[in-house]
């Protein structure tokens, strides 16, 4: 078995449970372009002329400005979707062969492009927060917009429907969002069916298999925090911001009109940052508590305890309406012949038609998992 999945942004195969990272070929090409160009340009914005001029410019390393969002199986191969800072992007890569050169399927400046799904010559994909179709020539048709995002589009595996999540966000600009639901886009008839929707759940990465089964991540719905700070908390604030202002105020006079600023050694944009434990991560904006969760799987009987919250669980729903919850602490999966592959943000396991568990490999955070043919 051949397996592509996603991992903090790079992308990795594993085959027959040896997992290697595959190099992203469009991705070094834009680093390596992005930082000669600041290179050449570095002398007009550094040195003390600079901070006379107020000129000074720091440049990031362009490889942190490159994100692969979506992965989906094609071909002999694969697609993968990625932003390279202000550009969006869908390319084709060959799985055997990494080194390959990658096909070229679409770029646009001022596209985000995330999770995406291949089928038949079609990509379907979340655009800028909205479900978009592409053909293998870059063309595409905007499936949805309005009050609302879209994410983990799916392919139907039994019409030409596109299943995927979705949350409608409040206009009264409180920034409230809706929990998660399902609901299937069928692009031929235009018309858009709700699924399953829970009260405070959220249901996110929909499948189907050809049986009429529909599968599903379930996990509390956890309501994000007001955009708009508390009138108390800003005027209990305003000494202590008045005086930053005061000091930032007094830091440019000084670099102006004497060459050197009041704090010495501050680069652009510096901020103080709290060094976190490393089982002290963040997944999909959520705090994750990864050992303290390992600990509770570990301790009701998981035979290959996850690193995911047992809140968070696979749930299949059959034809006939009846449910069963097939995983607890589930980050991703994917459907295949030989039963569910799914990750527990440590390993890649696959659960068999009998319900036996097996770890394929080792693999953190493995995500966007897709079974090559």
């Amino acid at each position: 078995m051949k397996i592509v999945y996603l991992s903090e942004g790079s992308m990795y195969v594993c085959s027959d449970g040896k997992v290697s990272q595959l190099p992203c070929e469009r991705a070094d090409k834009y680093a390596d372009t992005v930082n000669e160009i600041n290179k050449n340009k570095a002398w007009k914005h550094s040195g003390r002329g600079a901070e006379f001029m107020g000129a000074v410019e720091h440049y990031e390393d362009a490889s942190k400005q490159t994100n692969i969002f979506g992965i989906s199986s094609a071909y002999d191969g694969f697609v993968y979707s990625a932003v390279f800072g202000e550009m969006g992007a869908i390319y084709r890569k060959n799985a055997d062969e990494p080194k390959a050169p990658e096909g070229h399927i679409y770029t646009g400046m001022n596209r985000r492009i995330t999770d995406i799904c291949f089928r038949d010559g079609k990509i379907a994909a979340i655009m800028d927060g909205h479900l978009a179709v592409f053909d293998e020539r870059g063309d595409y048709d905007e499936i949805t917009d309005g009050a609302s995002a879209e994410r983990y589009p799916f392919w139907s595996a039994n019409d030409n429907r596109i299943l995927c999540s979705t949350v409608g966000f409040s206009i009264g600009g409180d920034g409230g969002v809706s929990p998660s639901s399902i609901m299937a886009v069928d692009t031929d008839a235009g018309k858009m069916d709700e699924l399953f929707a829970e009260e405070n759940t959220d249901l996110i990465k929909p499948k189907n298999d050809s049986e009429g089964n529909y599968y599903f991540i379930r996990q509390p719905y956890k309501e994000p925090r007001p955009k708009k700070e508390p009138i108390l908390k800003s005027i209990l604030l305003f000494p202590v911001r008045l005086i930053k202002a005061i000091i930032g105020f007094l830091n440019a006079f000084t670099t102006i009109f004497g060459g050197e600023p009041l704090r010495k050694n501050q680069q652009k944009g510096d901020v103080k940052t709290k060094t976190k434990s490393n089982r002290e991560l963040y997944f999909e904006g959520r705090l994750l508590e990864a050992e303290k969760n390992e600990k509770e799987n570990a301790a009701s009987g998981d035979k290959n305890p996850s690193i995911l919250p047992r809140s968070r669980v696979l749930v299949k729903k059959a034809a006939d309406g009846s449910e069963t919850v097939i995983k607890k602490g589930v980050l991703d999966y994917a459907l295949c012949d030989e039963g569910i592959v799914y990750s527990n943000g440590k390993e890649i396991l696959l659960i068999n038609g009998d319900g036996e568990e097996s770890v394929i490999a080792k693999a953190a955070f493995a995500d966007n998992i897709n079974i090559l043919k």
